[in-house]
């Protein structure tokens, strides 16, 4: 017996994952699945991962902890593949996790440890898949720290070992769920998804025909994680918008109180003058509604978990004076806005009050329009003199969470606040905070037209920007506070809003607010508002005009009216407004439409006023009317981009599943093309039907001839009508070629097959029989009378069966339309198990 020689698995490139991997370089020592190209692929997608790990120690600090961390990882991982099994790598894998995320769970404050049950977890995660940051985690970069080596580890071992998919599998499930939170942004996804193809792309074509057989496989992927990440990642926050995002301007309530756990601060804005809620209160005050305490650079992030409000909260430390306020809801909304700081609810919503992390409360449930809440709040009392003389003791924990700071925050910060501080001779807390609040509200415009800059929100703000609305305002401000070691948070809500003269309080969407608030030991929190307030009343005044002047019903409840003297204020505005550009030579005079909807002196035409009220700006208005071709608005390239991609992605997935080769067969099946060659027609139409016996019976055998094929088909009750299309191929092939009529007939005697074959045609038509034979029969005799001998057309005859039916082809009936005894031969029509029988008389 020869010997079979064997090639093991290493001599074609492929390591199992039970041997050893071979190794190269000095002594063989570096594992040789590291120097193999789908390794590059692999370590692509690494870093575009761990850059989305590193994103988040830039903002919670921790960056080379976890930097050490994930290259010991990565270390450990490529020496245990030389001697660890893949089953045993795993296990070790999930040990390290669980062990990470013990620890993570001893440094989390036992105030909120608490929360941590089961349930509660689960409640977590699916919040964060959710498009819920992982900075809302309290100690986010001790969850860096624990989460981030795992993966690192199991892909430096999969790789050393050669495992490229398996591999690229770990990189893909771990930027998954970043961008499924909304931390991974469309660099890193992007770069991840390459890095992902280019690993399992090589490691198809490494294997000797992968690239022939795997083709198909290989396409899907590509065009599935494409179009993923384009679906996911233009909008960070996992947010499922596509390349195709619109154009409108969002209002100044949407970026300020729209979000709960993040907000992200945006460019232009627009002013929304509906009515939202009411405020019965003996105080004028901001109504309080979200605090954030984690600054990103180009956000905020409320960190922490809720947690039930089941008692009365502390106020704050020192005085303070109690004050209720009756809020009714004239929109539904999801916030219990009040002034700081809340301790009690009752009403609606009360029930299933939340306390978050920050001392605020929420609702979890929507209130309705109509419904009321009443809030009790303990507002602070402290003087200007005791807050000058409050010191620096502050609690514990208490400066790490409200002077953090992204790492890569400009130096500029820290330096003009220094300058500041030092050129108003601030020695206290209390001083610093007003010098850094005047300095903004004097040095900076108010305005809602701004386009959002690159990088840092407070650099590009302190350094590269003339004008800002209150996001940008007190973003600076609190960011040079932080610097100055000075705790402080952004707050949301509202401004007290247009007051009644029965002390009501009228709040709109365009109160809609942010500001700053300071810790002082011994007093708590106190607000500090560094936006010019005077162009932010007079940018409101205006709006609120222009959509009195509109008749807009949802602007003014019973108790507020045009008449209360916003209208003289707005048309004062405009006239002081037009007068300064007039001076100045800035306004143009023949278009004053141009000039800016939403800022103070807004003047906007009748035309246009409905585009800016759904915040559509007049360049992309503009830019609507010039996409149009014949009246039809034409997509713009980034829409027909993405349509290709998904286009893209549905054809190779049904190519991938056959979709693609049925469709044909079916067209070659049932549309086939003609053409003027009988014999070429013929032999067409016995390929096809070669194909359905094939499908009905069995393949025609190598030594099989066709008639010999037949022959042994009969033995099943074979259609007589199969044996005239096999003569007539026959002669195409062998007797000298065949008639157009004859290629005609076979062509027509497949199609009729190949119809009769598709279940529901053949129900249908056994139905119909059944019905048809119900229904009484003519005199035989009468209507046979009628027929004329010689007729030219085929005529189905009845032949008697034992219950008196008849068989006849539906085929033969059906162009007797017109012939008198059509509708004898039709009534009597019948199908048989073995297809359609015709009798031609």
């Amino acid at each position: 017996m020869p010997e079979v020689e064997t090639m093991s698995n290493s001599t074609l490139g492929v390591v199992d994952s039970d041997s050893r991997p071979d190794g190269v370089g000095p002594g063989n020592f570096v594992p040789a699945g590291l120097a193999r190209p789908p390794a590059a692929g692999v370590v692509v997608a690494v870093a575009a991962y761990l850059t989305v790990f590193f994103s988040i120690t830039n903002i919670v600090g921790g960056t080379v902890r976890v930097v050490a961390a994930v290259v010991i990882a990565a270390s450990v991982g490529v020496v245990l593949a030389r001697v660890l099994r893949v089953r045993a790598a795993a296990l070790v894998s999930a040990g390290g996790l669980l062990t990470g995320l013990s620890g993570y769970y001893v440094t989390v404050p036992e105030s909120q440890r608490a929360l941590l049950s089961v349930s509660g977890f689960a409640f977590d995660v699916f919040s964060m898949l959710t498009g819920l940051s992982a900075l809302r985690l309290a100690q986010a970069d001790v969850w860096v720290l624990a989460v981030a080596p795992v993966p690192t580890f199991l892909t430096a071992y999969l790789v050393a070992r050669g495992r490229y998919p398996a591999a690229a599998t770990v990189c893909a499930a771990i930027l998954g769920f970043f961008i499924l939170t909304g931390d991974a942004g469309t660099v890193a996804t992007l770069a991840g998804v390459l890095g992902i193809v280019i690993a399992v792309g090589l490691d198809t074509i490494s294997v000797p025909a992968g690239l022939a057989t795997q083709l198909d496989t290989l396409t899907v992927i590509i065009a599935l994680m494409l179009l993923t990440s384009a679906t996911l990642t233009v909008v960070p926050g996992g947010a499922a918008q596509p390349w195709t995002g619109g154009t409108n301007n969002p209002s100044v309530e949407t970026s300020v109180v729209g979000g709960e756990e993040s907000l992200e601060v945006v460019g232009a804005v627009r002013l929304d003058p509906a009515v939202r809620f009411t405020v019965q209160s003996q105080v004028e005050s901001n109504w309080h509604v979200s605090s954030y305490d984690r600054y990103t650079g180009d956000g905020w992030v409320r960190s922490g978990e809720l947690t039930t409000f089941d008692t009365e909260l502390r106020g704050p430390p020192g005085a303070s004076r109690s004050v209720e306020q009756i809020v009714t809801a004239k929109t539904d909304i999801q916030s219990f806005p009040a002034a700081w700081a809340p301790v009690a609810v009752s009403g609606a919503g009360a029930p299933s009050a939340q306390v978050t992390a920050r001392g605020g409360i929420e609702p979890s449930a929507t209130i309705r329009s109509g419904e009321s809440f009443t809030v009790r709040s303990e507002i602070p009392q402290a003087s200007a003199a005791e807050l000058r003389a409050a010191g620096d003791s502050y609690p514990a924990g208490l400066v790490e969470t409200y002077t953090q700071l992204p790492e890569t925050t400009p130096d500029s910060v820290g330096n003009v606040s220094a300058q500041v501080i030092e050129e108003a001779d601030a020695d206290t807390a209390h001083e610093a905070a007003l010098a850094i609040e005047q300095y903004l509200q004097q040095s900076k415009e108010y305005s809602l037209q701004v386009q959002r800059p690159d990088g840092d929100i407070a650099g590009s703000f302190l350094t590269n920007m003339d004008a800002g609305y209150c996001v940008y305002f007190a973003t600076t401000m609190v960011a040079m506070l932080r610097s100055q070691g000075i705790p402080s948070k952004f707050v949301t809500g509202y401004t007290a809003g247009e007051e009644t003269e029965n002390g009501e309080y009228v709040v709109r969407g365009q109160n809609a607010h942010a500001w700053v608030m300071v810790y002082f030991p011994d007093h708590g929190w106190v607000e500090f508002d560094p936006t010019p307030s005077s162009d932010r009343d007079d940018a409101r005044d205006v709006r609120l005009a222009d959509a009195r002047q509109t008749d807009r019903e949802d602007v003014d409840t019973e108790q507020s009216s045009s008449d209360s003297g916003d209208d003289t204020q707005a048309e004062t505005t405009r006239e002081s407004q037009d007068a300064s550009d007039s001076a100045s030579g800035s306004a143009d005079i023949e278009n004053p439409a141009d000039t800016s909807p939403s800022g103070s002196g807004a003047v906007v035409s009748r035309g246009l006023r409905g585009e800016l009220d759904r915040g559509v700006p007049e360049a992309a208005i503009s830019q609507q009317e010039t996409n149009r071709v014949f009246g039809i608005v034409v997509p713009d390239r980034q829409t027909v981009g993405y349509a290709l991609l998904v286009l893209f992605a549905v054809l190779s997935g049904a190519h991938r599943v056959g979709v693609t080769s049925r469709a044909y067969q079916a067209v070659w099946l049932y549309a086939p093309r003609r053409r003027r060659d009988p014999v070429g027609d013929t032999e067409r139409a016995f390929a096809r039907l070669e194909f359905l016996l094939e499908r009905r019976y069995r393949p025609r055998r190598s030594t099989e001839t066709t008639r010999e094929y037949i022959a042994a088909l009969q033995l099943y009750g074979l259609d007589e009508r199969v044996s005239t299309v096999a003569a007539i191929h026959e002669r195409a092939l062998y007797g000298g070629g065949v008639t157009r009529a004859e290629a005609t007939e076979a062509v027509a005697i497949v199609r009729r097959l190949l119809l009769e074959s598709i279940p529901g045609i053949r129900r249908l038509i056994s139905w119909i029989g059944q019905l048809l034979i119900r229904l009484p029969a003519p005199d035989a005799q009468t209507a046979g009378s009628k027929l004329k001998p010689g007729d030219s057309r085929a005529v189905a005859a009845e032949t008697a069966t034992p219950g008196g039916a008849t068989q006849a082809s539906l085929d033969s009936v059906i162009p007797l339309s017109s012939h008198p005894s059509a509708s004898f031969v039709r009534d009597r029509c019948l199908q048989t198990s073995t297809g359609f029988n015709t009798v031609v008389v």
